[in-house]
């Protein structure tokens, strides 16, 4: 009883500097990834890679495409460019953005095939509205039309999305994907095609 008590103790005292040591070889196994695929023989592997969607969601919507660098088998660089159109509909407006951002996509696949893959795209950028479609109002103390809401022509805006998903491949390198899509002017899903 007292053996095993003993090797208990020792178990769990000893758990996190193994868990420590766990994570720091991890990070070192990141770097070197990153480091080989920017090197002069890893970047020999680097292939273009681009995208069409479509997103969908809560009063935002709009088609977007990717244009990238994937750099290994695991991630892809590169940009990402979407259309919005947001909708209001108890004034009703439209009102169009355009953005654009820099994005890292990362795979996880399934099989040695890689035919099945999950994957997380995260962009972050910078949005500009172009157009609004909204009937002004005209105030009942001044007389003078105003926008009844907070968007304006010229404005630009931070953003950032998510989108993970699920990826099948269908031959070489096109493939289809969806998943969610959460980003800082909607949530929903998107549904798209690659190669």
């Amino acid at each position: 009883m007292k053996r095993a008590v003993l090797i208990l103790a020792i178990a769990i005292l000893s758990c996190p500097s193994i868990l420590a040591q766990t994570k720091s070889d991890d990070a070192v196994d990141w770097a070197r990834e990153w480091k080989y695929a920017f090197s002069k023989e890893g970047r020999k592997n680097w292939k273009p890679e681009i995208t069409g969607r479509v997103y969908a969601g809560f009063i935002t919507g709009g088609p977007a495409i990717t244009g990238g660098v994937r750099i290994d088998d695991k991630r892809t660089l590169g940009l990402m460019l979407w259309k919005g159109n947001k909708w209001i509909d108890s004034e009703p407006a439209h009102v169009y953005s355009i953005s654009t951002g820099l994005y890292i996509r990362r795979y996880v696949h399934f099989g040695k095939k890689d035919i099945v893959a999950l994957y997380n795209d995260i962009a972050i950028g910078a949005g500009y509205v172009y157009k609004i479609n909204c009937e002004y109002r005209i105030d009942p103390v001044s007389g003078e039309p105003y926008n009844p809401i907070d968007d304006n022509e010229g404005d630009v805006f931070f953003c950032a999305t998510w989108q993970p998903g699920i990826r099948i491949r269908l031959v070489k390198n096109l493939h289809i994907f969806l998943g969610p899509t959460l980003a800082t002017n909607t949530v929903g899903f998107h549904l798209g095609a690659g190669f």
